[in-house]
């Protein structure tokens, strides 16, 4: 029994070394997939904001063809005026001229409004150009050194579970079973060392008997919590030694 319980300590430690490079193994891809997601939402956000501009220019091309039509038709009214034959011919070039002059006031009113607002929205989008152009940057960097990371981790995981399948026939199946359910509920740990008279992973206090049976090594026993399995590191490496 004491054997068995030295190979599943051992086989405890090793896939709690090795947890924490998985554990980073996983995490690094999800930092750079949000990363690139980052990019991604700046990007359209600027995309976005370009076509905004190309609209907004287009209005304005639109809004001083329309202004240089109402120069032409000032014009013309004008001329009409000079040749108007009497009173009720002026009154009414001059309503015309009035009118024409509203809309050209009105039509100008709007082109400055327009030619401010593009302004400002230019002003936004070389901001968020500059933005875009040092994520980009930043993101290709840091998916660079995520490939050299995620490379050393995965030779330090591999190393880490050299021995490991040379323990396995030690252990009793049902045993790595039940142990193998236990690390799948408790993150990843399905030991636990007893640390006075205490789970080292839930860290409920444990009945007297329970602790003196576990340091005996008599059974594979349990945390009546956590169900982790017990051990005494102490214990197993006096008895062992």
């Amino acid at each position: 029994m004491i054997e068995q319980l030295a190979a599943l300590a051992k086989i405890a430690d090793i896939d709690a070394e090795a947890l924490r490079a998985e554990t980073e193994l996983r995490d690094i891809p999800a930092r750079i997939e949000g990363l690139r997601g980052d990019v991604k939402r700046l990007g359209d956000l600027l995309t976005a904001e370009r076509a905004e501009v190309a609209d907004a220019e287009r209005l304005l091309t639109a809004q001083e063809e329309e202004l240089s039509n109402q120069n032409q038709s000032l014009a013309k009214s004008k001329a009409k005026g000079a040749r108007a034959r009497n009173m009720r011919e002026t009154d009414a070039v001059e309503r015309e001229l009035e009118t024409i002059r509203r809309m050209m006031k009105d039509r100008e009113a709007e082109r400055e409004t327009l030619r401010e607002a593009i302004a400002k929205r230019k002003s936004s989008v070389e901001k968020h150009e500059k933005e875009f152009a040092e994520l980009e940057s930043y993101s290709v960097e840091e998916g660079r050194k995520a490939d050299i990371r995620l490379a050393e981790l995965t030779a330090i995981r591999d190393k880490i579970l050299q021995g490991r399948s040379e323990l396995l026939p030690k252990v009793p199946a049902d045993v790595l079973r039940r142990y193998d359910m236990i690390r799948s509920k408790r993150q990843g740990q399905g030991m636990a060392d007893i640390n006075n008279g205490n789970c080292g992973g839930c860290f409920v206090v444990l009945a007297p008997q329970q602790v003196l049976s576990v340091q005996k090594a008599e059974e594979f026993s349990q945390c009546p919590r956590c169900q982790r399995i017990l051990y005494s590191r102490e214990a197993l490496a006096k008895r062992q030694g």
